[in-house]
């Protein structure tokens, strides 16, 4: 009876094992074939975040870029002049002029907008605020 417990105990250990062994080993090889590939997606996800424009006469309130290994976050918050369904058209337009694609409205009211592998989100805080972010599909709760 032993020798059969003992067993089991060893077959969970090597799946529990593997389990978290084979993300990390990806995460590896995308560092040994490219080491500059986080680098580069953080420095085109700058870029591409540059590029879309707040809405008129915006103001700034907070700027946040995160990278944590392999993930890579991009945040602001605005005060805007403008009620929240005009944000949101503003946003819509904005964003399909630039390539992007509404993808959907999630649990929270936030829109998501995808273009390639990123994903854009616009949440509008309290009156007159809005948080914007970008990440990589994947890197963001919920995604």
């Amino acid at each position: 009876m032993w020798k059969k417990h003992r067993v089991v105990q060893c077959i969970v250990a090597i799946i529990f094992v593997i389990s978290f062994a084979i993300p990390a080993f990806q995460v590896l090889g995308d560092l040994l074939i490219n080491p500059s590939v986080y680098q580069d997606r953080k420095a085109n996800m700058k870029q591409e975040y540059a590029n879309i424009n707040p809405p008129p006469n915006a103001k700034k309130i907070n700027e946040t870029v995160s990278s944590k290994i392999t993930r890579i976050w991009i945040s602001t918050d605005y005060s805007v002049e403008m009620g929240k369904e005009d944000m949101e058209k503003y946003y819509q337009e904005e964003l399909k002029e630039k390539g992007w694609k509404f993808d959907k409205v999630d649990n929270a009211g936030s829109l998501l907008f995808v273009k390639k592998e990123c994903i854009f989100v616009i949440t509008s805080l309290d009156y007159n605020k809005v948080h914007t972010s970008m990440h990589y599909k994947g890197d963001g709760p919920n995604i």
